[in-house]
């Protein structure tokens, strides 16, 4: 029977192929790129699509080829043949910033409302820095709301330089210098439907860092290994294979020359806020597939991995400059209860003699979990403890989620009230009703950060709130959106915002799992195409509102990030655990975040989610000393962490730590100015300085 499988399967193979043996020819498996991203793939629906079909799991492959099974992990089964239609150059013209193309497509192939007539500009920004920006010629489509720099004259002298291919349309840039590759879109044909986009890329090498933000190795190695990274904000606790809280397309790759030695880095940036996967694979090489705006793509030479961030950095904006307190020790906790457990973390670690910054508290100090609201109850006199931590030169930390509630009698809740008069809350798919999801306080609505009228509205609660509450910094949680009920309290619509064509691999398998009905709608566009920038949009309102209140530097700590965040906010990695595994993790996603753009960044110190261990906690402390941002958080239902609730001997290892990092206080306040003037990252592998 295993001989008559194996037979089998030799058969099939070479039947499925045979009408298309010589354009379904690929000299390794890795040259293969996917044209069936669904998870429903069939050899029917391939050869629909007029694509190669050959499955790689069957036995006869596996006795034809000598490879281990997870090589194989990732190989589509349904893949595009060599003369698979796509785009030609009709025009070629040059322009003041470089040249611009029109290109054309004879036949629409499998993907809905395809489109056939494109734009294609090519500009040459500075010696350094290249963009690609590709779009619909007849109609205008979303383009991500970031500033970035206007460029309207050509680079005259450059590092890099660009050749086209007319038929079959490709673009490719090479470094003079050395010819190394930075892009080359040769790899597979360019899809562009009004909801699906794809387009592939060669690498220069399988090394890649970046494509955050995901639970991952530093460097991403896949020499050996398909790898699928997908992009689309969530609320989760991290975990490697799912999307998480941010959003940052960009990547450095290494360059190596013919005897795999590194020469250079190069950097690629895609400017694209819609829901996207990414893949990468051994050939080697990267795919985008996006749902929505442009394609634009920057390219920046490096050549080495600083210079490529700031060159990176130069496009989405340098990082704010943090208040001095800032850099102290930041102590919190989901579930002090009440202001007496509160003042006794604060007495013991005052008795304890620990130097320690900023005090915080998490949404059990809110009354019923409202917004701009703290529980006068079991949280009686709080405003007295801030003013006395004030006076001894602390700081004071309130947490903002941003679902308002809805269900508040009339008149008793400004927050609501204020909102439904100006009109600022996100509101449902063509109406102008907002739209309702369930969070902390059970029914609530959204604003809409990006309409003007929020800012002034949101600046105008937060003075309120800090008449009473006299807060220093905000921290703004749970807002990738989170909601705790998938897309609204009346569900979402059946129109193709809410279930396209196409889904990218999300956790949940909807856009609209644990967050709001893609067709909600803002000012700017959809939720389908803003909904990654939420917490962009929010921390850059919170920022103004505090510089506002304060007249001082902001201070704000933000979940959820896209490119530029930084220039308005801090980060931490979000919901981890007390295990040295999540310790562990916590150091690439600092190193990444530095690459990103958000410097001011670290990790619940001792783990948010579990008991900790003073074995742990001891070395986590240890470990955050050195983080840019330190904090130590846990969540409701855990044992106390903050160092005074540690025996003696863990105590003094503890303060020790600490007294190291305040000793470095003033270098990495310099650290800080040279990343907000000159663009230098706070922290950096080594390899980023000594890899020759």
């Amino acid at each position: 029977m295993a001989h008559f499988s194996v037979a089998k399967w030799i058969v099939m193979l070479f039947f499925v192929s045979s009408a298309s043996a010589q354009q379904c020819d690929q000299p390794v498996d890795s040259a293969r790129f996917d044209c069936h991203p669904e998870p429903s793939v069939s050899q029917q629906s391939c050869l629909d699509r007029n694509c190669c079909w050959k499955p790689i799991f069957s036995p006869a492959i596996r006795l034809l080829k000598n490879h281990s099974t997870n090589y194989f992990e990732g190989v589509p089964w349904c893949y595009y043949p060599r003369d698979f239609p796509t785009y030609q150059i009709k025009t070629n013209e040059s322009t003041s910033f470089g040249q611009r193309l029109t290109i054309v497509k004879r036949q629409s192939t499998y993907m809905p409302n395809e489109i056939l007539n494109l734009t294609v500009d090519l500009i040459y920004e500075t010696a350094q820095r290249f963009r690609l920006r590709i779009y619909d010629s007849t109609k205008k489509r979303f383009e991500v709301p970031l500033q970035v720099p206007a460029i309207e004259t050509k680079a005259n002298a450059t590092d890099y330089e660009v050749s086209l291919s007319q038929t079959p349309f490709a673009i490719l840039v090479k470094r003079k210098s050395t010819g190394g590759i930075l892009f080359d879109s040769s790899a597979s044909p360019l899809i562009y439907a009004d909801q699906f986009i794809k387009f592939s890329s060669h690498l220069s090498s399988p090394f890649l860092y970046g494509l955050g933000e995901h639970r991952q190795p530093l460097l991403i190695n896949v020499t050996n290994e398909w790898r699928k990274l997908t992009f689309w904000a969530r609320d989760i606790g991290p975990a490697e294979g799912v999307n998480l809280y941010g959003v940052h397309p960009f990547h450095i790759n290494v360059e190596m020359n013919h005897n795999n030695t590194q020469t250079n880095f190069h950097g690629q940036f895609f400017l694209n806020s819609n829901a996207m996967d990414v893949d990468l694979q051994p050939l080697p090489a990267i795919t985008y597939t996006t749902i929505g705006g442009i394609i634009d793509l920057y390219l920046f030479t490096g050549p080495t991995a600083q210079d490529v961030i700031q060159q990176y950095w130069d496009v989405i904006g340098k990082p704010a400059m943090p208040a001095y307190w800032s850099l102290g020790f930041h102590l919190c906790r989901w579930g002090y209860n009440n202001i007496d457990n509160l003042r006794a973390v604060v007495q013991r670690m005052r008795a304890a003699e620990f130097p320690y910054d900023v005090q915080w508290t998490d949404i059990d100090a809110m009354s019923s979990h409202l917004d701009f609201t703290y529980d006068q109850t079991n949280f009686n006199g709080l405003p007295d403890l801030i003013h006395s931590l004030q006076s001894e030169g602390k700081h004071y930390v309130n947490i903002i989620d941003p679902g308002i509630s809805s269900t508040q009698p009339s008149g008793t809740y400004p927050p609501y009230d204020d909102g439904m008069k100006r009109a600022i809350f996100m509101t449902k798919f063509n109406s102008t009703e907002p739209i309702t999801g369930q969070v902390w306080p059970g029914l609530t609505v959204f604003p809409d950060f990006t309409n003007a009228s929020t800012i002034e509205w949101w600046t105008n609660i937060a003075a309120t709130f800090h008449d009473i509450v006299p807060f220093d910094g905000i921290w703004i949680d749970m807002n990738e959106p989170s909601n705790f009920i998938d897309g609204s309290q009346d569900g979402c619509t059946n129109n193709s915002l809410d279930k396209p064509p196409f889904v990218p691999n999300v956790v949940g398998s909807s856009l609209s799992a644990k967050t709001l009905c893609p067709s909600a709608q803002h000012a700017l566009s959809f939720h389908y195409n803003l909904h990654n920038m939420f917490g962009y949009f929010e921390a850059k309102a919170t920022n103004l509102a505090l510089q506002t209140i304060r007249q001082k530097r902001a201070f704000v700590l933000s979940r959820s990030s896209f490119a530029g965040s930084g220039q308005y906010t801090a980060h931490w990695t979000g919901d981890n655990r007390a295990t040295f595994e999540d310790m562990y993790f916590s150091i690439p996603a600092i190193l990444s975040f530095n690459m990103f753009g958000v410097p001011n960044v670290g990790a619940d110190i001792c783990g948010f989610g579990l008991d900790t261990t003073e074995e742990l906690c001891t070395r986590w402390m240890q470990l955050g000393a050195f983080y840019p941002f330190m904090r130590n958080h846990n969540a409701i239902g855990q044992k106390d962490q903050d160092p005074a609730a540690f025996s003696l001997t863990t105590q003094q290892i503890m303060k020790q730590a600490l007294l190291m990092r305040y000793s470095l206080a003033p270098f990495w306040y310099t650290l800080y100015h040279k990343a907000a003037m000159v663009s230098r990252t706070l922290v950096q592998p080594l390899h980023f300085e000594y890899y020759s």
